[in-house]
């Protein structure tokens, strides 16, 4: 990270992360109690509000907002992007997470001999997931990453199921998809010797969205043809604007906040995501021997995504992360009231990052958590 040296009349300056939430909340103002729809009012979204995660983000609790320093930066806070101090091309950045222990064994061995003449069938199978989660997700971010620049390609593709708490032949689970492939650019700047960084992202993206709110026993009995059938399509323009500003103090302390999704982003038929404002306080240690980052964010600080209810664990992320001086990185957190464990190893031409975290899929914490293992691998210079 790029070191700041010269004391600055830091009270004026820090105010900029002020006026950029309150912009913000000029641009979007608090949704009704009745909550979003489309896209945002699926669980998918509630759960899952980034367009991408990051593995080794996931790792330290999803917490980045202060301390941005990587690839990952133009989905978190593109301010970040000043922070970074060499140049990265990777050709090939795959990942993708998966809820663990999965339901696909035991639903899939429920569901042999089922059979449309026989709808209870159905019912008794979903029964024995009743109430449990699916998540998954695969994409690629194949990226030009270097001071102040970052430009790649993004395909990310994620989707989510949580059967019926009881079964019915018409109602047996709900499943929601998205799928967004496009161009990402970000560029950021510091002032007054790195003190304040600002930063933003500009995508334009091609977006597929599939919502079955209801999924009946014909259409599981025909799931591909029920997904390829639905399909709601669109292309958009969004962006995400963020600003760092850093302290002359011990621990080199930072304050961060970001606005994802600037002024809501709509996607014609399929929908719009809705405007999301972070904030966080990290520090960045001078240990002398690797590289320490800690952070902690508050989510959604206008309350968008959790409108069926509301929790302070549901909105905070912490982290740390330990880069060695060589190969290795080790981090951890906690995610909505949930602990996190991430390992990366570099190799120069070759990455890979793996982590475990816990998302709530209720508004309730504890209520229902989808446990997900998420690995990345990455090919190029690095």
């Amino acid at each position: 990270m790029i070191r700041r040296h010269h004391n600055r009349l830091t009270g004026v300056i820090s105010g900029t992360l002020a006026s950029l939430s309150a912009l913000a909340l000029f641009l979007h103002p608090a949704p009704a109690l009745a909550g979003p729809s489309g896209v945002a009012g699926t669980a998918l979204f509630q759960q899952f509000p980034l367009l991408y995660q990051g593995v080794q983000v996931e790792g330290m609790g999803g917490a980045f907002t202060a301390v941005a320093n990587d690839s990952n930066a133009p989905f978190y806070n593109p301010a970040g992007l000043d922070n970074i101090e060499k140049t990265s091309f990777q050709i090939l950045n795959i990942s993708a997470d998966i809820s663990y222990p999965g339901l696909y064994p035991d639903l899939y061995n429920s569901l042999t001999g089922a059979s449309t003449s026989n709808p209870s069938s159905y019912v008794n199978a979903f029964n024995n997931i009743a109430g449990q989660s699916l998540y998954a997700r695969i994409g690629d971010y194949s990226n030009f990453t270097t001071h102040d620049f970052a430009i790649g390609i993004l395909s990310n593709n994620q989707m989510l199921g949580v059967a019926n708490a009881s079964p019915t032949t018409n109602n047996l689970a709900s499943l929601a998809a998205l799928s967004d492939t496009g161009i990402v650019i970000s560029g950021a700047y510091g002032f007054f010797d790195h003190h304040l960084q600002v930063g933003g992202t500009l995508m334009g993206l091609y977006q597929m969205f599939e919502n079955v709110p209801s999924l009946t026993v014909a259409q599981a009995s025909n799931i591909s043809g029920t997904l390829s059938g639905d399909l709601s399509r669109g292309f958009g323009v969004l962006g995400n604007l963020g600003a760092i500003y850093n302290f002359d103090l011990p621990l080199n302390p930072s304050l961060g906040a970001s606005i994802l999704n600037v002024g809501t982003a709509s996607f014609g038929a399929a929908g719009s995501l809705p405007q999301i404002i972070n904030a966080g306080i990290g520090i960045n240690p001078d240990i002398g021997f690797g590289h320490l980052l800690a952070d902690i964010d508050y989510v959604d600080l206008t309350n968008y995504l959790y409108y069926t209810g509301d929790s302070l664990w549901l909105h905070t992320r912490f982290g740390v992360q330990y880069k060695f001086p060589e190969i290795l990185t080790l981090s951890a957190g906690v995610y909505e009231g949930y602990p996190t464990v991430g390992i990366g190893v570099d190799l120069w031409a070759f990455e890979v990052n793996a982590s475990y975290y816990t998302e709530e899929a209720s508004p309730i914490p504890g209520l229902n958590p989808d446990h997900i293992v998420s690995l990345q691998m990455a090919f190029g210079w690095m």
